[in-house]
């Protein structure tokens, strides 16, 4: 006869799943997890709360907190950035002036070689700080 099908016998049946029996919560141990819950709720408040003092301070001192130091912040970095940048550049001229003394025998040659080096640097130094100063005025 024609070839017998798996779904044929199967239609109209019903699957009959015995209930699975939840057995009661020991009382210790719901008690216990309410502790434990409660233990994590305080430390995590603790941990967002902990740089918060109660004092009441006048609105000149919060207006100017906010400033200053965000003022300072800024020309820190400024003063960082323009120090790193003479390093750099001083840096490259010394290591090419002394590594160029292989190449070169006269003085006049290691100094130029020094200089298109340390000036190629600088102006990648200064593509860089501009992309950056892009990026953060772009974030403003």
């Amino acid at each position: 006869g024609p070839p017998l099908s798996l779904h044929e016998p199967l239609e109209g049946s019903e699957i009959d799943l015995p209930e699975v029996p939840v057995p009661p919560r020991n009382p210790e141990l719901v008690a216990r997890l309410e502790r434990i819950k409660a233990k994590l709720a305080n430390e995590e408040y603790r941990r967002m709360t902990r740089n918060i003092t109660g004092q009441v301070r006048g609105p000149l001192h919060c207006l100017l907190s906010g400033f200053v130091p965000q003022k300072l912040r800024s020309v820190k970095a400024v003063v960082i950035t323009i120090f790193n940048f003479i390093v750099t550049v001083v840096a490259a001229f010394a290591c090419t002036y002394l590594g160029s003394q292989y190449v070169f025998a006269e003085t006049a040659a290691r100094v130029l070689s020094a200089v298109i080096v340390a000036s190629v640097v600088g102006l990648a130094e200064l593509y860089v700080m501009v992309r950056t100063l892009e990026g953060d005025l772009g974030k403003l």
